[in-house]
């Protein structure tokens, strides 16, 4: 008869992809721009980060973001990012 933690191993890793996503987004914003965001500012949607920030710095944001969304790509070419909102 099995443990119920060998059940329940599957359940270990989810959410963890999207916080592996979210920190490399942030080291790329961080090496484009030089601005920290806050982990919980972020978040990740189909192919879209969505970043809940100041509009001066969502703007910045927007001006670079083929520079960022490269740079992401470079580091996770398996999970394409395509927008940034």
């Amino acid at each position: 008869m099995e443990q119920i933690s060998f059940f329940l191993e599957k359940f270990k890793t989810l959410g963890q992809k999207e916080a592996v996503l979210k920190g490399v987004f942030l080291d790329c914003v961080l090496a484009v721009t030089g601005v920290s965001l806050p982990n919980d500012s972020v978040s990740f949607r189909g192919d879209t980060f969505f970043v809940k920030t100041h509009p001066a710095l969502k703007n910045e944001l927007y001006i670079k973001k083929e520079r960022i969304l490269s740079e992401f790509t470079k580091q996770i070419a398996s999970t394409p990012a395509r927008n940034i909102r």
